[in-house]
């Protein structure tokens, strides 16, 4: 992610993001890495850890990002970025940071 998005979100709904690796990377270039990111409010309280995983290892060209159960997100602005740690030498490296924002579910479960 090499630009800040803004996504919205209905809190109760499972979130599911396809994030592209942008092309200055080489197919594989992350082969080796773990990969984590967490939504937080911009006052550092975390929201939720995300699944981070990749469609296909080999070319690390595409990841998904998922949080099944969102019922306890809080409304309002998030932020999230994706960190890419190599596990060979512990070399970190970070996409930008994108925003989403929390929108109260109209249809919800009582």
């Amino acid at each position: 992610m090499t630009t800040t998005q803004t996504y919205t979100h209905k809190r109760g709904d499972s979130f599911d993001l396809l994030v592209t690796i942008p092309a200055q990377f080489a197919d594989g270039y992350f082969v080796g890495h773990t990969v984590a990111s967490k939504i937080r409010q911009s006052d550092g309280t975390k929201v939720a850890d995300m699944d981070c995983a990749w469609v296909d290892a080999l070319t690390t060209r595409a990841l998904r990002l998922t949080c099944l159960v969102t019922t306890a997100w809080p409304t309002g602005p998030a932020l999230f970025d994706v960190q890419f740690t190599r596990t060979a030498d512990g070399f970190v490296l970070s996409s930008t940071t994108a925003q989403i924002i929390i929108v109260p579910d109209q249809t919800r479960l009582p």
